[in-house]
């Protein structure tokens, strides 16, 4: 694809591309990842690094791209641009794009073509198809994973704050000649919760406080002072405080998941108690029947990968599940068992306590 594709056969992480586009910016850009506020930054980045000579930037976005939709934009790459400088395609769903013709995406891939750039935007892309592989030998991959938000269960006694989110937060302040410390950031976490755009958004307003003031400090006071009191809290820490028997702990996380609500994995918001109690229901139950299966499988001498195995843990998730074995002997187990199963019945049979209260039930032991 030309001499500016050289180095870029390879897939590198959103977090090293600034770096990575010093070398020049190839005509054929992956960006491939469920994290779309990542997703978009690359573009910006690409953007900048491409700067004047970008004379045109065109998005294609379609959800069904035909086979004639992609001859177009294959033509529309190879035709310098009428006003000069670079075209610039984005591309998305790049999926859908390259799933219109697979074949002609591993000729194109073997193309060269001076008059611009193609940016395939996807939320994923299966590394194993021959389309992604003959991309991926020619083209600049990046990938963009949403930071995890808790510390990984292979290590259930790390500090709250030891996970891949905190330490982007920590380095985004850092980019804009901020300082936080990991448990600060922890907290500003807590606040805000573990979408990124909100993050990015909250550093955005601490900087241009402390500039003002001619200070680069983020504090606690200053967190406290510019976002909503509490915690931003999930289902899974209300379900791995109670079965760690912390009923103050899985209470504290009820309470704040009925204030703000949950986000699901498309980033929707919920504060609706009912869809709140049915979804905790959901996972407290799965929860329980896997730690009474553990129980009763311990005694028959397996080891922990078997019963692991055969209960349905992934193996990283061993130590946080044995450390909720210790906390739940098989007596609490079937006390949680039945207060969760009849949560479920009074939910249903529409008489008796709300969803509200019946969250609040199961955190706090009732």
């Amino acid at each position: 694809m030309g001499q500016e594709a050289k180095g870029y056969r390879m897939k590198i992480k959103a977090g090293a591309l600034q770096n990575h586009l010093e070398k020049g910016i190839p005509p054929l850009i992956l960006i491939v990842g469920p994290e779309e506020f990542l997703r978009r930054e690359a573009i910006e980045y690409i953007r900048d690094a491409i700067g004047q000579d970008a004379a045109e930037v065109e998005r294609r976005s379609h959800k069904s791209p035909t086979e004639s939709d992609l001859v177009e934009l294959f033509d529309d790459l190879r035709t310098p641009s009428l006003f000069g400088g670079s075209r610039v395609v984005i591309a998305e769903p790049g999926e859908k794009w390259i799933s219109a013709n697979p074949t002609a995406w591993t000729t194109i891939a073997e193309e060269q073509w001076t008059a611009g750039h193609l940016i395939v935007v996807a939320e994923s892309l299966d590394g194993r198809t021959k389309a992604a592989k003959a991309l991926s030998k020619t083209a600049l991959w990046i990938q963009v994973e949403k930071p995890f938000h808790r510390p990984p269960p292979w290590k259930p006694q790390a500090r709250p704050w030891e996970h891949d989110l905190n330490r982007w937060i920590v380095s985004r302040a850092r980019s804009q000649q901020l300082k936080i410390d990991p448990p600060t950031a922890h907290l500003l976490q807590m606040r805000i919760g573990t979408r990124l755009a909100d993050l990015a958004s909250i550093l955005e307003r601490l900087a241009t406080v402390l500039r003002a003031g001619n200070k680069s400090q983020i504090t606690t006071e200053l967190i406290e002072e510019h976002t909503p009191s509490g915690e931003e809290s999930t289902l899974f820490e209300v379900v791995d405080s109670l079965f760690l028997g912390d009923r103050a702990k899985a209470l504290r996380h009820v309470r704040e998941l009925l204030s703000r609500g949950s986000v699901d994995s498309n980033g929707s918001r919920t504060t609706d108690p009912t869809a709140l109690l049915l979804q905790c229901l959901g996972i407290a139950l799965t929860r329980a029947r896997q730690i009474r299966s553990w129980h009763e499988i311990a005694h028959t001498g397996q080891n922990e990968e078997e019963i692991a195995k055969a209960i349905g843990v992934a193996r990283p998730f061993i130590p946080r599940i044995q450390q909720q074995v210790r906390a739940t002997p098989p007596p609490a187990v079937e006390r949680l068992l039945d207060r969760l199963l009849r949560a479920d019945c009074d939910l249903k049979g529409g008489a008796g306590p709300n969803a509200t209260e019946l969250l609040e039930r199961i955190a706090a032991g009732v």
